[in-house]
């Protein structure tokens, strides 16, 4: 099951959300995403969905009053703003609750897109705080009680929402939050007579609160438009003729222009016209591809420099622009260690901060001769502000969903967080060879008919036994032979996994395939020298002959093993169906470390079992090209799909997708990885620091409230700055280009 939270900004709210509704009645488990504000719950025994669902927008209401909870969401990662403050829960049908939340109020959480009012409040606030100091300067001391109902009215003005709140939740028994430790840190600034201080922490909380919402927002908008595939509008042809509908009414069967410069809606066939499209949006490749009348074309792509007329052939929510985006949202359910060791470390964190401060309210007084309970007091109030863990449990999983957009603008689809973990971790690669690093576009370059057969009679078995394969080798066979095959002659067509096809044709059994296929059915084979892919053709259990194919490496397949090496990767593998020949003498050209061939799919899962057993000290990828390597896929730390772009059997299979036939993508994946990986440590070394500075200070008698406020919200705000560097970064690739 999977909800919506629009408007949830507050990462130390998002964790108190994601527990409770992970302790629900009979659900295993929950997991919230920020970045994306969806929430997936984990279905136990029992599950009521209706039941659990409106126990999760009772539970919202109650600890977060603004945010809307939503079964389904009508654009994901929308980038457009709705300009309609529905943060704050006004009515808005692109918020549109399915069960009525209550208006109006938020917390200091969430301010970013501040009502009138709140802006109203918080402006006021601040006048009333300029205000009171100008009467501090001016006016006598017989009318202090003046400066001081001037400081009240700021303090109250901008934190009234946050001690309303801080007392709902601490209801509830959710008392760790930064309502409560700002709520407490001011009312103990109010018992020292601290007017200017409680009304400063409130107002300074409330600004830095907008501006961390701000960079939230910021940050969550440039995640989207970097990996924006969708259109918006689509030219329909009708019975009215043309007309322009939103893409989202976009069904099998219409008939859509799409005129220069448009994004494509929908995937379709294209009926009339010729064009160059722009396929940088799903591919990261900008040369342009030449298409005309009966080429498919994808959505996301962009029409180049003449009107196109397409049939859909895919609605727009099955579309691949849309399968794309869902995947990507889908991706930052899955979270890495990294977030959840911050997650529960902030567990930990917050309680063992409060109660050090309450100790240091305490303790130094009692032990240390003359040490002043006020001066304690006001120290273990500056303890309190600095321990909300916001910035660390924040900018994690932004980091991790700002990865898997920098890598979807490259042609990289990551299915989780967590594949970014393993990606960084990698140091053994083992590739499929056939489609990954070659072309898997096989030529023949020889045929050798057998004793007693011509070369006619041989190319016409050959295309009889390979007429149904879909195999890159078949399809090569059959164009080669350009035979005209009359299928109503083939019968019982089948083909033998990692061997070939049999088939009959009239009263003949023809075998097309390997070296193995015809020992298995007793057909005697001389020894063959011959470089290349072979494929032996029997008629009637009795040697017809041979077709020596040939499959060429692909462009960058050198390069890309040759940089995974400089990134740390400390052995290379390829397994290989083809002969053990062939594959030595590619593997022999590209370098590789390791190259079994001659392998059956059960052979290749042996293989990569024991190649992955003896990596003891970090991860297996394996990467292939689909369906074909689904079971050593599955076993991978991580599989990667080669030229997935389109295929839904690829991106069921794999957990990192690559959109275009370029080995040098598995090199930016790692590479993007790994740089998401120091922005996140620069992240946790950032907020720690900042934090541990002002506790120290703090200790010392060094640390003021203004202090301690900085290094909460303004850590955050740093850290999210620093995150969006990684939408930002230029690998290696780009520079080199």
């Amino acid at each position: 099951m999977k909800v919506f939270l629009e408007g949830l900004n507050c990462a130390n709210c998002a964790g108190k959300i994601e527990k409770m509704v992970g302790k629900m009645p009979n659900v295993r488990a929950a997991s919230l995403s920020l970045a994306t504000g969806s929430l997936v719950i984990d279905e136990g025994d029992g599950f009521a969905q209706d039941e659990t669902y409106d126990a999760i927008v009772k539970l919202v209401n109650s600890l977060e009053p603004h945010v809307i909870v939503s079964q389904s969401r009508k654009q994901v990662l929308a980038v457009e703003p709705c300009g309609c403050e529905g943060q704050h829960g006004h009515d808005h049908p692109h918020h549109q609750s399915e069960v009525s939340q209550p208006s109006g109020h938020s917390h200091a959480g969430a301010l970013g897109d501040m009502d009138k009012r709140q802006k109203l409040e918080l402006i006021t606030a601040i006048g009333l705080f300029i205000l009171g100091f100008v009467f501090q300067a001016l006016l006598p001391i017989n009318l202090e009680m003046v400066t001081i109902g001037v400081f009240l009215g700021a303090y109250l003005l901008a934190g009234y929402r946050v001690i309303l709140l801080a007392f709902r939740n601490i209801g509830h028994g959710q008392i760790f939050d930064e309502n409560f430790l700002m709520t407490i840190a001011t009312f103990g600034a109010l018992v020292l007579t601290e007017w200017p201080e409680a009304a400063g922490v409130m107002i300074f909380f409330g600004i830095g609160e907008y501006f961390q919402d701000r960079a939230v927002d910021n940050a969550r908008r440039s995640i989207a438009e970097t990996i924006s595939f969708n259109a918006i509008t689509a030219n329909r042809i009708g019975p009215e003729g043309e007309r322009l509908i939103d893409a989202k009414q976009v069904k099998v069967g219409d008939v859509l222009v799409i005129k220069p410069g448009e994004k494509i809606p929908a995937d379709g066939v294209i009926l009339q016209g010729v064009s160059h499209l722009d396929t940088s949006p799903l591919t990261g490749e900008s040369y342009p591809r030449k298409v005309e009348k009966g080429d498919e074309i994808l959505s996301g792509m962009i029409n180049g420099n003449a009107v196109l007329k397409v049939l859909v052939t895919k609605d727009y929510e099955n579309s691949t622009a849309m399968k794309i985006m869902h995947l990507i949202e889908e991706a930052s359910d899955k979270k890495g260690k990294t977030e959840k060791f911050i997650t529960k470390f902030s567990h930990y964190y917050t309680p063992i901060v409060v109660f050090s401060a309450i100790a240091m309210a305490i303790i130094p007084p009692l032990l240390i001769p003359g040490a002043s309970w006020e001066t304690w007091f006001y120290q273990s109030l500056i303890f309190l502000v600095v321990s909300c863990p916001c910035a660390l449990v924040l900018s994690i999983p932004i980091s991790y969903f700002g990865g898997i957009g920098r890598a979807s603008k490259e042609g990289v689809l990551i299915k989780g967080g967590n594949y970014l973990d393993v990606l960084y971790q990698s140091n053994v690669f083992v590739f499929d060879k056939t489609g990954t690093l070659t072309q898997g576009e096989f030529k023949v370059i020889k045929t050798a008919p057998a004793a007693g057969f011509t070369e006619a009679e041989l190319l016409a078995a050959a295309a009889a036994g390979e007429h149904y394969s879909n195999h890159p080798i078949g399809k090569a066979i059959t164009a080669y032979a350009q035979q005209d095959v009359n299928e109503t002659q083939l019968k019982n067509y089948a083909e033998i996994p990692g061997k070939g096809t049999r088939v009959e044709v009239d009263d003949q059994v023809i075998l097309a395939g390997n070296k193995s296929l015809l020992t298995d059915h007793q057909v005697d084979l001389a020894e063959n020298n011959e470089a290349g892919t072979i494929v032996y053709i029997a008629i009637d259990n009795q040697l017809a002959g041979y077709l020596v194919l040939g499959d060429m490496v692909k462009e960058n397949a050198f390069a890309a093993l040759q940089q995974l090496k400089k990134l740390g990767v400390k052995k290379t593998v390829m397994l290989s169906g083809d002969n053990s020949q062939v594959a030595n003498q590619i593997g022999k050209q590209l370098q590789l470390d390791e190259v079994v061939g001659d392998c059956l799919p059960q052979d290749k899962v042996a293989a990569f079992e024991r190649i992955k057993a003896d990596n003891k000290d970090g991860k297996t990828i394996f990467v292939g090209d689909g369906m074909n390597d689904a079971p050593v896929l599955a076993m991978a730390d991580a599989g990667i799909a080669m030229g997935a772009l389109g295929s839904d059997a690829a991106i069921e299979a794999a957990d990192i997708i690559l959109m275009k036939d370029d080995p040098m993508d598995i090199v930016k994946s790692v590479d993007i990885a790994k740089y998401t990986r120091r922005i996140m440590i620069q992240n946790i070394v950032l907020a720690l620091g900042i934090k541990i500075t002002v506790l120290t200070m703090t200790f010392f008698g060094m640390g003021e409230m203004y202090l301690a406020i900085f290094a909460d919200v303004g850590a955050a705000i740093l850290t999210i700055l620093n995150t969006t560097r990684i939408l930002r970064y230029r690998g290696f690739w780009q520079k080199i280009k």
